[in-house]
């Protein structure tokens, strides 16, 4: 199920991190060969017992003052947080949300990123609901401030069922749970054109919202292997905003049939995610 897919992830990122210092450590003289990277602390916060059939918790991360972190999808850098949650007890699911980022550019492209103290929303369901489960979380994720190297942390917590409300924590969690997309589709965004050349395995997609002026952002995201860079705003006319999207497919995709991309929309008091699938292809 999910650890498999987590840990081969985690392999990947383990040669990411030598990827990533090497070229800078290689570049500096002999008495500067160790970077001062601050720690980001790390904990679970878990709101209490079982509700609903699951627990809600949280990967509480403090990030240093001038750092920051990654989105789900990080935009033209960074790395997004990897979770492993395989060496866990009596835990049957376990899913992460995501808070609306802020986008960041620097020069060298745009990012979606979070600074400051973060909360990831986590909803653990346990295999036996009367047991409880013994959650370990590791992470890796992307620190980045003028240097960026691969960060890791892991946690732990024993989830009892008949723990008792830890009403600073639940609210703790609430207030970016409250940050969190909520899956609605009302028909505001529209897909308007769709460009894929299999040769290059490049594309693009023009998209439309419908604005009545509460519209601060889009962010788009992809499914495993293809890449959605961050929506470039390109017009704003008739109460509609007009934004494309570069899209890059893996090695060896032919179309677009089939690829959801999930689109999120940041108004000034809600977001919304929206998913449209691409199941038409221009050449």
């Amino acid at each position: 199920m999910f650890p498999r897919a987590e840990t081969t992830a985690l392999k990947i990122l383990a040669l990411l991190r030598l990827v990533f210092l090497l070229p800078l450590l290689g570049g500096l003289p002999a008495h500067a060969s160790t970077l001062d990277v601050p720690a980001a602390a790390a904990r679970l916060v878990v709101a209490g017992g079982l509700e609903g059939g699951a627990y809600r918790a949280a990967l509480e991360l403090d990030l240093p003052d001038g750092w920051h972190t990654y989105w789900r999808n990080p935009g033209d850098a960074g790395i997004p947080p990897i979770f492993d949650v395989a060496r866990s007890d009596n835990l049957k699911d376990f899913t992460v949300d995501y808070p609306v980022p802020v986008r960041h550019s620097d020069g060298a492209g745009t990012s979606m990123i979070y600074e400051g103290r973060l909360l990831l929303p986590i909803r653990a369901v346990p295999a036996r609901p009367g047991a409880p489960v013994t959650l370990i979380v590791r992470v890796l994720y992307g620190l980045c401030a003028e240097v960026c190297v691969p960060a890791e942390a892991e946690v732990a917590a024993r989830l009892d069922p008949a723990a008792a409300v830890d009403q600073a924590a639940s609210d703790d969690i609430a207030a970016f749970e409250a940050r969190v997309p909520a899956r609605v589709d009302d028909g505001r965004l529209t897909v308007d054109r769709l460009g894929f050349d299999a040769r290059t395995a490049r594309g693009s997609v023009d998209v439309s919202v419908a604005d009545d002026g509460r519209l601060v952002d889009l962010f788009v995201t992809g499914p495993a292997k293809w890449y959605a860079a961050p929506p470039e705003l390109v017009g704003n006319d008739g109460g509609r905003r007009r934004f494309t999207v570069a899209l890059e497919g893996p090695s060896g995709a032919t179309g677009t049939d089939g690829v959801e991309l999930s689109f999120v929309l940041v108004e000034t008091d809600h977001a919304y995610e929206i998913v449209r699938r691409l199941d038409a292809m221009a050449e």
